[in-house]
This record gives structure tokens, sequence and C-alpha cells, in this order.
């Protein structure tokens, strides 16, 4: 069965959020301006001249790429693809949730390499800005949702019958679509 526009519109919505995500994220660690009303929000005296040094901010952002980049990759390649299959609706369900414990693995062992080449001040800092995560966060978790249902909706309507009507259908009995 051919995918509907609203289906690929989702995909690319969830592409969005995942690159909207890694920019801001990105822009966070690198702009100066940007981190300056998180310290002075959440921490007045003690971090105003502190900055994160270059590799603490290499292994933010390459850790945050790592973990963004798989289910970019999957909305990005679902995307491209103009049928509705079940075994690509189960396997995007399946990847998408491995993707997730693979960036909450990343993310552990990340923090670990920082925690053992960073200063106090500098962990600190970083544990700041990080509270901006929830922000962030939000688009992460809605691309993800999105994943998870365009690929529950694929598993569903990618059987051998059609259960949703077709568009132009005049007869739209919508109670009797499993038949």
């Amino acid at each position: 069965m051919e995918k509907r526009s609203s289906i690929n519109t989702a995909f690319r919505l969830a592409f969005i959020f995942f690159i909207i995500t890694f920019l801001l994220d990105t822009l966070l660690f690198c702009c100066e301006p940007l981190q300056r009303p998180l310290r002075m929000m959440f921490n007045s005296d003690v971090l105003k001249d502190e900055k994160l040094s270059g590799i603490t901010i290499i292994i933010s952002v390459i850790s945050h790429l790592i973990t963004l980049l798989p289910k970019c990759i999957l909305a990005f390649y679902n995307l491209s693809k103009k049928d509705m299959q079940k075994q690509r609706g189960l396997l995007t369900i399946i990847l998408t949730a491995a993707f997730t414990l693979l960036s909450s693995v990343i993310s552990v062992a990340a923090n670990l390499i920082i925690g053992m080449t960073a200063s106090q001040h500098e962990y600190y800092l970083l544990s700041t800005l990080s509270r901006s995560y929830v922000v962030t966060g939000l688009f992460s978790s809605a691309a993800t949702i999105i994943l998870y249902c365009c690929g529950a909706i694929e598993m569903y309507n990618g059987t051998e019958k059609n259960i949703y009507p077709p568009l132009n259908d005049t007869d739209n009995n919508s109670e009797n679509t499993l038949s």
C-alpha cells in the first residue's frame, strides 16, 4: 500500500526535531552568550568566569551527534520509502527502541569520560548547562514518539489487505475497517 502524505510529513517532522535538538545543544555548548543567562540563573558568582575546555565541548558534541544520528537516519530512510510494509514498521519500532537505549548508554559513557577529563568547576558548569536539556529534550522525545507512532501505523497498515479505505472512496464505513 502506498504511504499517505501525512506519514511522510510526520517523518519529516521527526527528522527536523532531531536536527533542532542537535543544533540547540551544540549552540549552547559553543556559544558563550547563550551560556551566560544559565550561569546567572543557577549560579550567581561561582561560575562567572569559568569556560568549557575544547575537549569537553568536543566530547559533548560528539556524544550528542552519536545519540541523535541513528534516529535521524531511521527517519530519513523511512521518508524515502513510498510504500508501507509490515516488516519495515516492526523494524522501525524495534530500532527506535534500540537507538533510544543506545543514546542513554552513550550519554552515561560521555559523562564518565568528561568527569575524568574536566575540572570540578568545568563539570559543575556542564551540569548547569545540561539543565537546558529539559527544553531540547522535548524535541527529541517528540521525534522519538513520532517514530514509534509511524512505525506502528506502518506495521498495522502494511498488511495484505487495505485496512483504511481509499482516499476517494464514497462508501466510508469507518467501523468496518478490518474486513
